[in-house]
């Protein structure tokens, strides 16, 4: 059971050619991955923005724009590693036909997360823009070097959705996966509220989610909050080791599969 390496031709090859499907289904793929954070950027930022001033120091608007580019990221690189890719795999046959050539598990795996990653970027850049129009960037040049975090925290999140995909006997089962794992970090990461609002608890288990340490990087980046090179570190490695056990575990569950 090889694992490694996971960055070959070969995985490449199975990221270009989601691509090449991609490029046929862009407009609707486009209204699932762009048009609902934007939305829900205009309800919030506009919404909200009309009844709070300031929040931590800054704008309601530049409060909550670096949260919805870290969720718009956080819900595209999920959602095309749970639904696209258990089509792919389990109705399509993709994947089967994909192992029939030179290209192993490891390698096909990495070549679905990548090309997650980079949806999730795509739709982190659109609301990106948008938010920067709306005046919701204080700090373009801060914003920018958080693109690399978040393709970074993508490449996890793109492996939490696949963990769930190496589970799943049915579509309904990603229903868990949004109720309970998507939807408490779109409502408990800090996105749309500081997190010492919350109890103490809860605060607790915020902290234990990935996307509430992408929030604030993100966040301090973009408003140009200093970011202490301790908490920068223990932010990004944080992610960093629940992406390497996620990836693992969805491996080894797609190998039993698959293979056993």
């Amino acid at each position: 059971m090889r694992v490694f390496p996971l960055v070959t031709p070969y995985t490449l090859a199975v990221t270009w050619r989601q691509y090449i499907v991609w490029r046929k289904l862009i407009w609707s793929a486009m209204v699932t991955n762009i048009a609902n954070p934007l939305l829900m950027l205009f309800a919030f930022g506009f919404g909200f923005g009309r009844l709070i001033d300031r929040l931590d120091g800054v704008s309601y608007m530049a409060f909550v724009v670096p949260g919805m580019i870290a969720y718009s990221a956080v819900f595209s690189a999920s959602f095309e590693t749970t639904i696209g890719s258990f089509s792919r795999y389990h109705m399509q046959k993709n994947w089967d036909a994909t192992l029939s050539t030179p290209v192993t598990l490891s390698e096909l795996l990495f070549g679905e997360v990548l090309w997650a990653a980079i949806k999730a970027m795509i739709s982190a850049i659109a609301v990106l823009i948008v938010g920067a129009l709306w005046g919701g960037i204080p700090s373009l040049v801060g914003a920018l070097f958080a693109l690399p975090i978040i393709f970074v925290a993508s490449i996890g999140f793109a492996c939490y959705g696949l963990v769930a995909t190496s589970f799943a006997k049915g579509y309904d089962f990603f229903s868990y996966f949004f109720t309970f794992w998507i939807t408490p970090m779109f409502v408990f990461s800090g996105v749309f509220f500081p997190l010492d609002q919350l109890p103490t608890y809860v605060r607790a288990i915020s902290w234990l989610l990935p996307m509430t340490h992408l929030v604030e990087i993100v966040r301090s980046l973009s408003i140009g909050q200093p970011l202490p090179l301790a908490a920068f570190a223990l932010h990004l490695g944080y992610m960093l080791i629940l992406s390497a056990a996620a990836f693992w575990l969805a491996f080894r569950n797609m190998h039993k599969r698959m293979f056993d």
